[in-house]
């Protein structure tokens, strides 16, 4: 007996099942579990066995150029050959030339969803997300019918930071979601590596300044792949208890399970979001000297930073340096700096 849970099976010419894969299960992924705010539920359709695999994630802007979408498309298919799984967010842009990359060549991916497996896909890429069930593997934490609200993104990069070693970034703005993503691979102890892209397209500024933050550069897959046979073998831990998280709400202690904060919720004040909110200033400053400033470890004053970003409370600039952010709750609040997208729009 294994650990799925069919909800809908299939017909004759269904498409693929939808199941749910609970925490507590031997076959929920080892390295998502490992994550203290992994969810408590995955519904897949496709291939399960695609999120056990070694995996690399290729992510970036959904405005890109013609040569970022070049790049993401031979990257996802010579990662594939190599027999390493595509992760992204099947956004239009980066995140679907990925996977039509490795699809192209019969090789596996897996796009993760901020919503509902049946709803959450971009109108210009549901084929492609059909095509992906089919072929590969799709995953969300969300139940069918939810839609994909904003807030939902944030969390759901999380969920690909989790299935992967590498986050690879191609073409991102200085204020992206592939940069939110780039920041919790970090924080997670995931190696981050990016795509140079000409100083003059402003869809690479984030990704350059990742490279100037000290981000390994992608010329071409070779260097993904001789960076993933460097890394360290991980020791596969059984997925942790599926006892519910203490604290308040769905998503656990740090309100950071199912559920994202949204940006007119203000960080507890025993929490460490709130306590670099107090201690940021409108001068840039580094995280590592925030972090020795609150006297907490790095990783957790990347998370926080991140958090903080989401809220539309902080700022970040080039080298690793953040600030107070000065936007107005109604900027933030229809998605302006500082803030997240419209409702059901998808950050890459």
């Amino acid at each position: 007996m294994d650990g799925f849970e069919d909800r809908f099976p299939a017909g004759k010419d269904s498409p693929p099942p939808v199941r749910v894969l609970r925490r507590d299960a031997s076959e929920y992924p080892a390295l998502l579990a490992a994550l203290e705010d992994a969810p408590e539920q995955l519904f897949l359709q496709g291939d399960p066995g695609l999120l056990a695999g070694p995996a690399v994630a290729v992510v970036g802007a959904r405005k890109a150029t013609g040569l970022g979408l070049t790049m993401a498309e031979r990257l996802g298919a010579e990662l594939a050959l190599a027999g390493v799984v595509v992760v992204s967010g099947c956004a239009v842009g980066i995140d679907g030339a990925a996977h039509r990359g490795a699809l192209s060549v019969g090789g596996p991916t897996v796009a993760v969803l901020g919503g509902g497996l049946d709803v959450a896909a971009p109108p210009n890429n549901r084929g492609l997300a059909a095509r992906i069930a089919r072929e590969g593997c799709l995953a969300t934490e969300h139940p069918l019918g939810m839609p994909p609200l904003a807030h939902h993104f944030p969390a759901r990069n999380r969920i690909i930071v989790g299935l992967v070693r590498i986050v690879v970034v191609v073409e991102a703005a200085t204020r992206s979601g592939a940069l939110i993503t780039a920041r919790l691979a970090l924080a997670a102890g995931r190696d981050v590596m990016a795509v140079p892209g000409h100083p003059l397209v402003v869809a690479a500024d984030g990704s350059n300044g990742l490279l100037v933050d000290g981000a390994r550069p992608v010329l071409s897959a070779e260097d993904v792949l001789n960076e993933l046979s460097g890394l360290p073998a991980l020791e596969h831990p059984a997925a942790k208890a599926a006892a519910p998280a203490t604290g308040g709400g769905e998503g656990g202690g740090d309100g950071a399970g199912d559920r994202v904060p949204r940006p007119d919720r203000v960080p507890r004040p025993d929490r460490v979001p709130a306590r670099l909110l107090a201690a940021l200033s409108n001068s840039p400053e580094s995280a590592e000297r925030l972090a020795h400033a609150i006297r907490t470890p790095l990783p957790e004053v990347l998370a926080a930073l991140t958090e903080l970003e989401i809220l539309g409370l902080a700022r970040a600039y080039p080298g690793n340096r953040f600030a107070r952010a000065t936007t107005t709750r109604a900027e933030t609040a229809r998605g302006g700096p500082g803030g997240v997208p419209a409702a059901g729009e998808a950050l890459p």
